[in-house]
């Protein structure tokens, strides 16, 4: 059976085009000093994490050479929100590009207490973000 035959008429129809999920009042994407920048702000938690994740999702999809996600303009983030932020990195990993995080001195105390600080190993700010790609 062709394929084809399976279309009422033998006809196609146009495909929806397709749509960019909003990252809703809690990120911002922008490059800055060669890095592409997911900037999380506000609260960042189980009542924002649905839309973050399609959102970064979709981020993950534009393949860039390396992501940097800034943590500093945070007021909030939940054991929910740090797995958004893994969930990102190991997707990012899995497309060999760089990775980053940055963060004020208050995040690192909650992401030693959380337990990955190790894996996350912030810096505190973009262009020690740059230099660690450089050195990737």
């Amino acid at each position: 059976m062709h394929e084809n035959s399976l279309l009422p008429g033998n006809s196609l129809a146009p495909v929806a085009t397709a749509t960019w999920p909003a990252p809703g009042a809690h990120a911002l994407l922008g490059a800055r000093d060669g890095l592409l920048v997911v900037d999380l702000h506000g609260d960042v938690d189980l009542a924002s994490a649905t839309p973050l994740r399609d959102w970064l999702d979709s981020v993950v999809a534009l393949r860039a050479p390396a992501y940097v996600v800034d943590l500093r303009r945070t007021t909030f983030i939940d054991s929910t929100g740090l797995n958004l932020v893994l969930r990102f990195r190991r997707r990012v990993r899995e497309s060999e590009a760089g990775f980053a995080v940055v963060c004020a001195p208050r995040t690192v105390r909650l992401l030693r207490a959380h337990g990955t600080l190790d894996v996350l190993d912030p810096v505190p700010g973009l262009p020690e973000a740059a230099s660690r790609m450089v050195g990737r």
